[in-house]
């Protein structure tokens, strides 16, 4: 009957195959014996006389031994859209005002109407392919190198054609100059977050607009689990020790924020109680008489642009006295753009903010 190739000795062989899978073969041993009479492939009783046959035989070994080898080593294949891991053009989005926007191809250039978007652009590692910002964009640094095309509110049109952008991304306060852009063929996405999770959201809408989507995901994956960390350790505190809080965004007239803002949202995720969270607007105004009455344990500042206050200047206001935070000492300051514009820095604000409110959590 047959013999198993890798039954013989080692003196009388001969290798077939690939590394790693070889076959021994025995020049004198013949490859079936006489009164064996089993072929292995069919099962089938024969006498083999023929040595053409035999040789025949032992090519369908090696063959078969051959073949089991390649399975074996195969590797899986990597043409999938998974595997490359890009977006594939033209490509049509949603963007956050319910328009579908179709991008031709991977923009190559690109501008930006809002401070905020520009900083999300560079978060995707994109600045190379900025050729366009506002005046007002000036962080991270080089943002402020890039070709301006005007102020937030009123862009200009003419510059921003001139730039040849493949896209532009606008926000909710832009509706002419998009209508404007789209009529002569050049996209426009329309960003609209209103809160941590329309941020995230915006992210992930860029990223996929400019093919960066993988970067996209992980940022956003990042800043879900620093904001969770400090959810976990304010979700249980009740509400005796979460501290009343007034935030100051300009101090004449009194302006503070209100339901439907960033700042309000940080308050609570950071174990706060906004004094202005039940206001029936977003920026309201206090007067001097209604902050005395509310009586905050904490005053966070962050006065746009430059009022020249200080926290030394809050805390020797006349008549707020007999304020907590004031006799308390309670006063710090925060960089506006970490709790207002709506990139991941915002996250960077929450957790600065935390730190203040609950320190003894935030260590």
């Amino acid at each position: 009957m047959i013999r198993e190739p890798g039954n013989l000795p080692a003196s009388e062989v001969r290798a077939f195959g690939r590394k790693g899978c070889t076959v021994r073969i025995s020049k004198n041993t013949p490859v079936f014996e006489k009164e064996g009479r089993v072929n292995f492939l069919e099962g089938v009783k024969m006498k083999m006389k023929n040595k053409s046959k035999i040789i025949l035989t032992i090519f369908i070994i090696s063959l078969f031994i051959l073949t089991a080898c390649s399975n074996k080593t195969a590797a899986p294949s990597t043409d999938s859209k998974e595997a490359k891991n890009f977006e594939e053009f033209p490509l049509t989005i949603e963007d956050q005002m319910g328009r579908k926007v179709t991008i031709e191809k991977q923009p190559e250039r690109i501008v930006s109407l809002a401070p905020s978007n520009t900083e999300i652009l560079f978060n995707l590692e994109l600045g190379d392919k900025i050729v366009g910002v506002t005046d007002f964009c000036d962080y991270p640094e080089e943002a402020k190198t890039k070709e301006k095309i005007g102020g937030f509110s009123e862009p200009n049109i003419e510059k921003i054609i001139s730039l040849q952008p493949d896209i532009v991304f606008a926000t909710n306060m832009h509706q002419k100059p998009v209508e404007e852009l789209e009529k002569l063929g050049i996209p426009a996405v329309v960003l609209d977050p209103k809160d941590f999770d329309d941020m995230l959201a915006s992210v992930e809408i860029m990223g996929r607009a400019t093919g960066q989507s993988e970067k996209a995901a992980k940022i956003v994956n990042d800043l879900k689990a620093r904001m969770e960390d400090i959810e976990n350790k304010t979700a249980k505190l009740t509400e005796d020790r979460r501290p009343k809080v007034y935030y100051e965004i300009w101090p004449s007239p009194i302006t503070t924020a209100g339901p439907g803002t960033f700042v309000n949202d940080i308050i609570q995720k950071a174990g706060g109680i906004n004094i202005a969270g039940d206001a029936k607007k977003s920026y309201p105004e206090y007067s001097v008489e209604m902050i005395v009455a509310k009586n905050p344990d904490i005053i966070i500042f962050s006065h746009h642009g430059s009022s020249n206050q200080s926290v030394e200047d809050i805390l020797s206001r006349q008549g707020w006295e007999n304020v907590n935070a004031i006799k308390n000492k309670k006063v710090f300051y925060i960089d506006e753009n970490l709790v207002q514009r709506a990139t991941p820095r915002l996250v960077d604000g929450l957790e600065e903010m935390a730190k203040i409110i609950h320190p003894e959590l935030f260590k």
